[in-house]
């Protein structure tokens, strides 16, 4: 009986944890730590319960998970966000990639992309700066040609924010961008910041019903799972009740078996 009582509790942590498992889906994965921690903290600030968890089929990458009635809001969240950002390769990077014998022009316009890539992530790490794209034009200098014949080189960024004022100033992205750029002055930098669409309505104030229980959005899952798990501990000890009754019966049984045997004895003597 007490093995089947363990066997039978074992299965109903198994169905339990399968329940809640079920109950959830993955919305990014293949992330930088930071990279998740930033997914997970914009789904929270808009009311959609996330948690972070090691992608099983990366490794060292980490994957966000959101509840499957979540799962539509949450992709809405990250697209306003734009998350997860698409990891913009540096110098050591675009230099790392080049071909067996690379090309003096080739070499140049990885450099260009490295730069680009390394302005991106310092823009992006602004708070407030929701996404960045840096564009670079250097044609590669020769030493034969004079200043005057130099073409200038230029560059421009596009960057998205919240709120309505940015977070940094055009002068000062100008001033970042010349920085990075032998040659490049600020004035030939073009900068276009736009405010990120904001959210219509705060999605952990919508209200769901659950039966008479009305529940915010983002408890939704939770309480579903708690109640698939609380059917399936109520029937598990409802088994063990009637495992408990038959096992009763059975002695009972037995005992009036045993008690009838003994009296037929006592009568034949």
């Amino acid at each position: 009986m007490g093995e089947k009582l363990t066997i039978l509790g074992q299965a109903t942590l198994f169905a339990a944890l399968l329940a809640v498992s079920a109950c959830n889906t993955a919305v990014a994965n293949d992330l930088a730590e930071a990279e998740a921690n930033r997914a997970v903290v914009a789904l929270e600030v808009h009311g959609v319960a996330a948690e972070k968890e090691r992608d099983p089929e990366v490794e060292g990458r980490f994957r966000v998970n959101v509840s499957r009635d979540e799962a539509a809001a949450a992709a809405s969240v990250l697209s306003r966000e734009a998350l997860p950002t698409s990891e913009s390769p540096g110098i050591l990077e675009s230099l790392g990639k080049g071909s067996v014998v690379p090309s003096r022009l080739s070499e140049h316009a990885r450099l260009l992309s490295g730069i680009s890539g390394e302005l991106e992530t310092s823009l992006r790490a602004v708070d407030g700066v929701v996404s960045a794209r840096v564009h670079v034009a250097a044609p590669e200098r020769n030493l034969l040609d004079g200043d005057e014949a130099q073409t200038k080189p230029s560059a421009s960024v596009l960057m998205r924010h919240r709120g309505s004022t940015p977070p940094i100033a055009a002068a000062e992205i100008q001033r970042l961008v010349a920085g990075a750029v032998p040659g490049l002055e600020a004035d030939a930098v073009s900068v276009v910041v736009s405010p990120a669409t904001a959210s219509t309505k705060p999605l952990e104030k919508e209200l769901r019903r659950v039966g008479p229980i009305t529940v915010t959005r983002a408890s939704l899952s939770p309480l579903r799972a708690v109640a698939a798990s609380a059917v399936v501990l109520n029937l598990a000890l409802l088994v063990a009740v009637l495992l408990l009754w038959a096992k009763v019966r059975r002695t009972e049984q037995a005992l009036g078996q045993a008690r009838a045997a003994a009296e037929t004895d006592a009568a034949t003597r």
